[in-house]
């Protein structure tokens, strides 16, 4: 039976999935859903277990006698399932009509290779392929939608193929579903209904999703001031997204440049609760033999950003600091980070945000330095294999979502400088306004308005 893998390790040459079981209860409301058509979705407690993006799993939902009632994709969703559980949903199953009872198998020792989500354990790649030839064989007629699967589960997750253009639209979408969480709107809901034949004409994200357009008088003639003090140019086009309570987002884009000659994308994040600002730029890792990584070249346009932002923390420090009130403390006054991506792309059912690193630009100045940093042959690197810490998708969210990082007003003059210089370098930028209420107590703390 397949050891548990930690992350980080190396994935396997040759792919093999996992034989799930559950506990009594369980079992029997999964194959009652099972029964009706519907996708199956379970937690899983073992976070600290790698998972691909897509897995297989054969499911026994009959102990009596034994036996594989289907075979399914398996995917994660976004959020837990309580107390920190990875969730994860289970889809395009193929039904065994009846159930594959274990005395039809030629494997003899069966029950050590099941597992539950509490222990979770990957089956050995030549008893996995030993499975599959045995279930064809069992139910014919399922053949064909087991090699469905199969190539499924391989195929790589991309939007729409692959060009400069696919990745600023990766990058724009990324954006909104960060700015979708900080709002603690339902980021699945806006992703999912991503308009894929309509890639090919979109000028930029808001073309392919499904927001309102900004109408109402009063927060364009808001959002419409600071686009300005930050921008200049007037936004082409803007989307908005609400549940309908007291929670929005605002996002606005400037697409005079086609996107096949971006550069990158920089997301403005601005909070009108905590009055501040970030700005968050992407970086393209690239896939080598040790890993993900962003490779800097003493050439890299990085060392000179990072200049610019080091001259921004000067002249900030220098600036008269606004009046304090419930909302504007902040752990690190900071507005500039680097999200480093992976580059694998989502399809138009995902709604995944882009895995990668995530790092404030002093960390960054300061890693760059570090003889970690170096690789043998005297490049410089930032990568999982030597990069242990950085900020992950939720721990950025977390703080950002309470306003605990990023500059104040009165960086705003001096940020306006930093996004003016990455535009002439060649990068488009995108803000989003997040709407939400000030509580001026902790009773509702934890709590989403409505």
């Amino acid at each position: 039976m397949a050891t548990r893998k930690k992350k980080n390790s190396k994935q396997p040459a040759a792919y093999s999935g996992f034989v799930l079981t559950f506990e009594p209860e369980r079992t029997d409301w999964l194959a009652e859903k099972l029964h009706s058509g519907k996708d199956l979705a379970d937690s899983f407690s073992a976070l600290d277990w790698e998972f691909e993006r897509r897995e297989l799993v054969l499911l026994v939902l009959s102990k009596d006698p034994l036996a594989i009632s289907a075979m399914a994709m398996m995917e994660r969703m976004h959020g837990s399932g309580g107390s920190g559980k990875l969730k994860m949903r289970m889809s395009n199953i193929v039904k065994f009509d009846p159930p594959i009872q274990k005395g039809e198998l030629l494997i003899s020792d069966f029950e050590p290779l099941m597992c539950t989500p509490e222990t979770l354990s990957r089956t050995a790649h030549p008893t996995w392929e030993s499975l599959l030839v045995e279930l064809r064989q069992c139910r014919p007629s399922t053949s064909e939608a087991i090699d469905q699967l199969i190539a499924l589960r391989a195929e790589e997750r991309r939007l729409f193929g692959e060009s400069n253009r696919i990745e600023r639209l990766n990058e724009q979408r990324d954006g909104v579903g960060i700015s979708l969480d900080l709002a603690e709107l339902d980021r699945a809901k806006v992703l999912k209904g991503l308009k894929a034949e309509k890639v090919e004409s979109a000028s930029s994200i808001i073309d392919l999703l499904d927001g309102m357009p900004v109408q109402e008088r009063t927060l364009l003639e808001h959002d419409a001031r600071i686009f300005e003090q930050l921008l200049e140019d007037a936004p082409n086009k803007s989307a908005m997204f609400s549940d309908g309570g007291k929670s929005s987002v605002r996002v606005y884009v400037v697409d005079k440049d086609p996107l096949e000659t971006v550069l990158g994308i920089d997301l403005i994040i601005y909070s009108t609760c905590y009055d501040n600002f970030i700005l968050l730029q992407y970086k393209r890792m690239e896939k080598n033999g040790t890993g993900w990584s962003y490779q800097v070249p003493p050439s890299s346009n990085i060392h000179q950003q990072l200049q610019r932002m080091s001259a921004f923390r000067s002249a900030a420090s220098a600036k008269p600091s606004t009046p304090a009130t419930l909302w504007s403390y902040r752990l690190h006054d900071g507005p500039f980070y680097f999200k480093f991506c992976e580059q694998i792309r989502p399809n138009a059912r995902d709604d995944s945000l882009i895995q990668g690193i995530t790092m404030q630009e002093s960390h960054l100045r300061e890693f760059l330095t570090l003889p970690e940093a170096k690789g043998p042959g005297g490049g410089i690197s930032i990568g999982y294999e030597n990069c242990p810490r950085y900020l992950s998708n939720t721990e950025f969210i977390q703080l950002a979502r309470v306003g605990w990082i990023g500059a104040g007003p009165q960086s705003i003059s001096l940020l306006k400088e930093v996004i003016k210089a990455n535009a002439e370098g060649g990068r488009s930028a995108m803000l989003a306004v997040i709407d939400t209420p000030k509580r001026t107590s902790a009773s509702g703390r934890g709590k989403k308005d409505k």
